[in-house]
């Protein structure tokens, strides 16, 4: 998992959907929730040395998208969106 090198505030109505292939057994797995905010993850692959994820509330914490795959599986993916 990369560093978190710095946090930036988001605009509202931003949202997270957990993504999973299909057959993936989701039992237990959150289905993301509200962006917070943005974290500047430092990443030696990315363009300028690093990238932005967002800070999504999910099970009462606030996850990045790497910590969520870290926690729950690496096949899930992360969706940002408007709310409807």
């Amino acid at each position: 998992m990369d560093d978190i090198v710095g946090a930036l505030p988001t605009v509202p109505g931003l949202v997270v959907q957990v993504t999973a292939p299909p057959g993936t057994e989701t039992t237990g797995v959150p289905p993301g929730g509200v962006v917070v905010g943005w974290a500047l993850i430092a990443d030696e692959g990315a363009p300028g040395g690093a990238r932005l994820d967002p800070l999504f509330l999910a099970a009462g914490r606030a996850w990045t998208p790497d910590q969520f795959r870290t926690a729950y599986g690496q096949q899930f993916g992360v969706v940002v969106g408007r709310e409807r």
